[in-house]
């Protein structure tokens, strides 16, 4: 089969899927050597394409005739999974997490299913998933609560105990069959689930979940729950009521007397009444109006008028609720019982729970809150039919949706790369930068600080927020450099200053290269589309090899 026809097919996928037709002939892509290729063209660029499997074997070596061959098998059906590699890797509060590592072969394949599964998944996922999806991120998913959590009275935390663990492979079966039609391709997943894990050598069976690792592994978990996701789409329609809220009395009755106040006004202009009785009719307006701005204009509270709002992000989500405490207390109940009835998953109650909006909660490592602004209100223009312009003092508005970087988030990162103390704003110097060049510290610092600073930029704070963390990652900087070259921090600084910022330099190939010292002026507060800015940066890879970034420029 030619490359064009496997592309031409590939490309029809997502119109039969949202057409709802069962897809077929997927197994006969599989067979095809260019589906390998373009599978490692993705996967080789990874990360850890150097990391090896079970067999100890790489991406080095790989040849057109090893992918030839694994199309072979893979269509003769004699391709068999090798058990991921276990490892495990620390988590934020001090815990460990299972890791699988595939082989390069199993890596490949997955990647060719992964895109062909993402050609018929992908149209189908409603707009509330964000995780693992091209395009979306951390970023997208926050930005939509922004927009439109707007007047959320409670919000609903449930968390799922081991996700990726606890996926139950008869039920995932069961619903890629409701899209696939292709009982070889359905049995070369089945196969890929099932094949074990190897830990110390011991070989161990998996009888439910998806190793966390797996090039497939993060598509697989949407398509799970992507059966959510329509449940809380269907909630939503049930739930949700009322076009306005209503009237607030108090605010309705301060307008019906301004209303009277200036018909009255005209009856007296009209009249040719005294200016003082006027003057004192337009006094009382100016009072009512600023008493009727310290009031609600509807009823926040209106049992009439009630909305759901959702947004997840893999295995996380939130939901905002606009209606009373009992009512999302039983959609968390409903909720809970959809997860563990009709996915098989465990619910950790100790941490869900309904929580006022005005109180927050933490999502995505961002403080995510409600706050209603008591000022007097902005002025904005208005323009008439007839073209005259005016200014009006709007409204301040209630529930607005706050975003914030929660204190334990910037200490936490503080701690894990031993910058300092932030209460005593005391810098440390860092020992594994002692012997590494000064372009490689500052890059590995602007590496490490910028990548936190850019997750965090699309909280309403970050500048405050990070701040002290800029000084403490500078003066960590500033000790280092000074232990490093046997000097004082003053001296240290002095020699990094040019005039507008602090920056290192270096003869590469005969041209001097400056490279600037990252600082929060230096970042654009926007929000990313590509999950890259998911990735918190670790920063300093390049300082564990043998060779300084400098020598190997």
């Amino acid at each position: 089969m030619q490359a064009a026809t496997i592309q031409r097919r590939i490309e029809s996928l997502p119109t039969l899927s949202r057409s709802g037709k069962r897809v077929n002939g997927l197994h006969r892509l599989m067979r095809s050597p260019h589906l390998f290729e373009w599978a490692y063209e993705k996967v080789s660029r990874n990360k850890g394409a150097l990391t090896p499997g079970v067999d100890g074997k790489t991406f080095d070596g790989m040849s057109l005739a090893k992918l030839a061959d694994i199309a072979r098998r893979v269509a003769d059906g004699t391709y068999r999974f090798r058990p991921v590699r276990r490892v495990y890797i620390p988590k934020d509060n001090g815990k460990t997490r299972p890791l699988g590592i595939p082989t390069v072969e199993d890596r490949l394949v997955q990647e060719a299913v992964r895109i062909l599964l993402e050609a018929i998944y992908e149209p189908v996922f409603l707009d509330e998933s964000h995780g693992f999806r091209p395009r979306r991120s951390c970023h997208t998913a926050l930005k939509s609560i922004k927009k439109t959590w707007t007047g959320c009275k409670w919000l609903v935390e449930v968390d799922v105990r081991g996700f990726f663990d606890n996926i139950d492979h008869d039920i995932l079966l069961g619903l890629l069959k409701k899209r696939i039609d292709d009982d070889r391709f359905i049995a070369l997943i089945e196969g890929m689930l099932k094949a074990g894990y190897m830990e110390d050598w011991v070989y161990g069976r998996t009888y439910s979940g998806t190793p966390q690792g797996g090039v497939v592994s993060p598509l697989l978990a949407n398509i799970y729950l992507h059966e959510l996701d329509q449940h809380m789409q269907t909630m939503k329609a049930g739930f949700d009521k009322g076009r306005d809220r209503r009237p607030f009395p108090r605010y309705a009755a301060l307008e019906r007397r301004v209303l009277s106040l200036r018909r009255k006004i005209e009856r007296l202009r009209a009249s040719g009444a005294d200016r003082a009785e006027i003057d004192a009719a337009l006094a009382e307006i100016k009072a009512i109006n600023k008493e009727r701005r310290k009031v609600p204009s509807v009823d926040p509270m209106d049992p009439n008028f009630k909305r759901l709002r959702y947004c997840r992000y893999a295995d996380d989500f939130l939901i905002g609720i606009i209606g009373s405490k009992r009512e999302a207390c039983e959609i968390m109940v409903c909720v809970e019982q959809f997860l563990t009835e009709t996915l098989k998953l465990t619910v950790s109650p100790e941490k869900s729970g309904v929580y006022a909006a005005s109180k927050g909660v933490t999502f995505l490592s961002y403080r995510i809150s409600t706050y209603t602004s008591y000022g007097a209100g902005r002025k904005s223009n208005r323009t008439g039919p007839d073209g005259r312009t005016w200014r009006v003092v709007r409204r301040p508005t209630t529930g607005n949706v706050s975003l914030r970087v929660p204190r334990k988030e910037v200490t936490a990162f503080c701690k894990r790369h031993d910058y300092g103390d932030l209460a005593r704003k005391t810098g440390r110097p860092r020992e594994q930068f002692l012997v590494t060049s000064d372009v490689a510290t500052v890059l590995a610092y602007n590496s490490e600080f910028r990548g936190f600073a850019n997750y965090h930029s699309f909280a309403d704070d970050f500048k405050g927020a990070l701040g002290l963390l800029e000084l403490v990652v500078f003066r960590s900087l500033v000790k280092t450099l000074a232990m490093r070259h046997r000097t004082t921090r003053a001296r240290t600084m002095a020699r990094l200053w040019n005039g507008t910022d602090y920056e290192v330099s270096s003869v590469v190939r005969g041209k001097l290269r400056s490279i600037k010292l990252w600082r929060l002026k230096h970042l654009t507060q926007t929000y990313w589309t590509s999950p890259v800015v998911d990735n918190v940066t670790a920063g300093a890879w390049w300082v564990k090899s043998p060779n300084d970034l400098i020598d190997r420029l």
